[in-house]
């Protein structure tokens, strides 16, 4: 539409970074029509336009938001993966909008431009400009600065329209993902509560092809403190038997019971100490050594996990 190029990037995947320029007379001084922005365009005649909108400036709400939704168990983990330090620490620059040069008075070549959210960026050519990372828009070409001008700082309010809708329907598909590994089907909190967070495990470990570290670590445990908490010992139970029918193929299955065992002992306390929780970690690490052959693993966590028991 309009004539618009888009010379780098991908329509369907903005990233939030981009760059719109134009073509134009290079101005020639001394003719009287001269404009602020003249010594903006290169020598080959571009004028250019510059935003980033790729940081978030919601992204507290947005995490605490989906924090509160999900089960208790599973927000510490979900705390880890959405901590993003530079992402937090260009936060404030996030909530800045820089504006392209605003019209001074008193000079009527001035009333065909207005601020938006933008910079106007000198280049020194066409091919530097390309060099540049983000989504890059040739605009097309112009007779006249105003018109110019006019289109160039009109187009990054329509990038973001369409960068912000696709940042919102992938962010919303990112959150489905989530609650549907974790077992919570896109339900919230109070969905789960109301039907209780029982573990159905399918098949049995000679059939699982994923990362079994991450499986226990992120889905079965985190699911089974979380029953804990509602203090739901019938859902414990099963989830107890899912547990162990699930791997009844592993070769050493005195792992496995002594996983049970620390887990019925912290639904009958209701508290872990820190001594369970590094046996429960270190037996999750020596299962899925042993079951994805990492051998090489096992002489120090079975050091580890023997200190510990013995401490």
């Amino acid at each position: 539409m309009f004539g618009i190029i888009q010379k780098k990037g991908d329509e369907n995947n903005l990233c939030g970074r981009v760059i719109g320029y134009v073509k134009i007379p290079p101005p020639e001084p001394g003719n009287g029509m001269e404009t602020p922005f003249d010594a903006l365009v290169s020598p080959d005649g571009i004028l250019a336009i510059q935003g980033d909108y790729s940081k978030i400036p919601d992204f507290d709400a947005f995490r605490n938001n989906l924090q509160q939704s999900l089960p208790k168990g599973l927000q510490e983990i979900l705390k880890h993966i959405l901590e993003d330090d530079e992402l937090r620490e260009n936060l404030d620059k996030a909530k800045k909008i820089s504006f392209s040069v605003i019209p001074q008075k008193g000079s009527d070549r001035l009333g065909d431009f207005f601020p938006v959210p933008a910079q106007l960026t000198l280049f020194q050519s066409e091919e530097a400009l390309l060099s540049e990372e983000g989504d890059i828009y040739f605009l097309g070409e112009y007779a006249s600065m105003s018109s110019a001008h006019l289109f160039l700082t009109g187009f990054p309010i329509i990038y973001q329209a369409k960068y912000r809708e696709q940042t919102e329907l992938q962010k919303a598909k990112e959150v489905d993902e989530l609650l549907s590994e974790i077992g919570g089907d896109k339900k919230t909190q109070n969905d789960a509560e109301l039907e209780g967070l029982t573990i159905h495990l399918t098949g049995d470990l000679n059939s699982f092809n994923g990362n079994l570290l991450n499986f226990l670590d992120t889905q079965v445990l985190p699911k089974i403190m979380y029953i804990i908490e509602r203090n739901d010992n019938e859902n414990f139970k099963a989830g107890i038997n899912s547990f162990r029918s699930f791997m009844h193929s592993y070769p050493h299955q005195q792992d496995i019971e002594k996983m049970i065992s620390i887990l019925q002992s912290i639904n009958e306390k209701k508290y872990s100490s820190s001594s369970d929780s590094k046996i429960l970690t270190l037996l999750c690490k020596k299962i899925s050594a042993l079951h994805h052959e990492e051998f090489e693993m096992l002489p120090e966590i079975q050091k580890e996990l023997e200190a510990v028991i013995e401490s």
